[in-house]
């Protein structure tokens, strides 16, 4: 308000029109493993504003993430270009609102693994005004000012799923589209763990991938306490000669025990072409008893007094094993096999001592005159290493503890590993199969 020449007071409005806000993800559905492109745009120059994922896992089990950043002179943020200055993750970090997420505190869920892969998981991408914490209460009541729904899908299109009982073999078997035959490979993971989405996700690359199920399944043994080696060798004689599967032999990747596994099933059968060992063991367990022909194998020692506690409670596991490297009887002869293994560990493993374990293997190997292994080291990752842009998790169940445990890991260190590595299984477990058939 002021006064004229004539005396007069005029009141002068000023008007203030908000600019369109948007939030959008290209392309808006594609495979987990894949890259997504996010921006915000309409935004003021130079304004901070907070993105954020939420995905809805199951009713009881969420996972949340946020980054907090600075719009450009244009108004706009673009996930791949701009540097988050703060959140649960900081720089340039295309993908970090989907790797950075992160479980609601007091949910027993930790680990954001699907239980049906044919499924996608909905992302819901949100954007704020200013740099909030969605954790927190008072800022988790606030409306964003634009969102969107981003699909991430862990089976490709035209992929078949079947559920597989064949004889005592037991598992789920994905086959891409088209006639085939395709490179066959052979996915496990650790005690009790029955997931399907690396398999989903090494078939939309081609594969022909076989979820092998040895424990907790239809009428396979509840635990891991007693395996039979002539299980693991009838699955590799079933997938080997499956008329969609081309033959020449079938790679095999195993995480944690299905690590160990995968290395026996290469001393058994000349069928395996191909090793990925994902932080395994090269020994037995005590708490399992494994029979070649009759025989229980000799187990390495398992001593809970060494078992240590974290910080915040948890169970940190990772010295309660005898040292394999004193009594090599115990070992899987790896010498024995011929065909290329690609030792993977993360440094930060806080489950087992992968290091100690790769290193053994590769040196009794060298000690025979062989050469057909790889060592890829991670510093800075855990145990569960998983495929690119699922999110790090450091603490979670363990059916053999039968509670939470540490596994070790450093978010954006660990999810580092995950990128990088997933394209090397991808091109070690295709090179295996080219000269495999020379």
């Amino acid at each position: 308000m002021f006064m004229n020449s004539r005396g007069l007071h005029v009141v002068t409005v000023r008007c203030c029109s908000r600019l369109m806000a948007s939030i959008a993800a290209n392309p808006p559905t594609g495979l987990m493993s894949d890259k997504v492109d996010i921006r915000a745009t309409g935004l003021e120059r130079q304004q901070p504003v907070t993105l954020t994922a939420t995905v809805q896992l199951t009713r009881d089990a969420q996972f949340r993430s946020h980054a907090h950043y600075v719009a450009d002179s244009s108004g706009s943020v673009v996930c791949s270009q701009h540097a988050a200055v703060g959140g649960t993750f900081s720089g340039v970090e295309q993908m970090g609102l989907f790797w950075s997420l992160q479980p609601s505190p007091a949910q027993r869920v930790k680990r954001m693994i699907p239980k049906d892969v044919t499924k996608p998981l909905e992302v819901r991408l949100c954007l704020y005004d200013g740099h909030i914490d969605t954790r927190s209460p008072q800022d988790s009541a606030m409306e964003p000012r634009a969102s969107c729904v981003v699909e991430r899908r862990f089976m490709g299109d035209g992929v078949r799923r079947t559920v597989v009982r064949e004889g005592r073999v037991r598992g789920v078997l994905f086959l891409p589209e088209g006639e085939g035959p395709f490179p066959g490979v052979i996915d496990m993971y650790g005690s009790g763990s029955n997931f399907e989405h690396r398999s989903a996700l090494l078939c939309a690359q081609g594969f022909a991938a076989f979820r092998l199920l040895y424990s907790n399944f239809d009428d396979l043994p509840k635990t891991e306490a007693h395996l039979d080696s002539e299980y693991f060798t009838e699955a590799v004689d079933w997938f080997s000669d499956h008329p969609l599967v081309q033959p020449g032999g079938v790679g095999v990747i195993g995480t944690s025990l299905g690590g160990a596994l995968a290395l026996i099933m290469g001393t058994l059968t000349d069928k395996v072409n191909a090793i990925v060992w994902l932080n395994g063991f090269t020994a037995m367990l005590g708490t399992t008893q494994f029979s070649y022909r009759g025989q229980i194998l000799p187990t390495v020692g398992f001593d809970v007094s060494r078992v240590k506690y974290t910080e915040d409670g948890h169970l940190n596991v990772v010295d309660v094993t005898d040292d394999p490297t004193l009594e090599p009887e115990k070992c899987i002869q790896v010498e024995t096999t011929l065909c290329p293994i690609l030792f993977v560990m993360g440094e930060d493993d806080k489950n087992w001592r992968s290091d100690k374990m790769a290193r053994e293997a590769i040196a009794r190997m060298e000690a025979h005159g062989k050469t057909n292994h790889q060592l890829l080291t991670y510093p800075g990752a855990g145990h569960l290493i998983e495929p690119p842009y699922l999110p790090h998790c450091r603490v979670s169940f363990h059916p053999a503890a039968g509670t939470d445990i540490d596994f070790g890991g450093e978010t954006a260190a660990h999810c580092v590993a995950q990128e990088d590595l997933w394209p090397r299984t991808i091109a070690f477990l295709r090179k295996c199969r080219l000269h495999s058939q020379l």
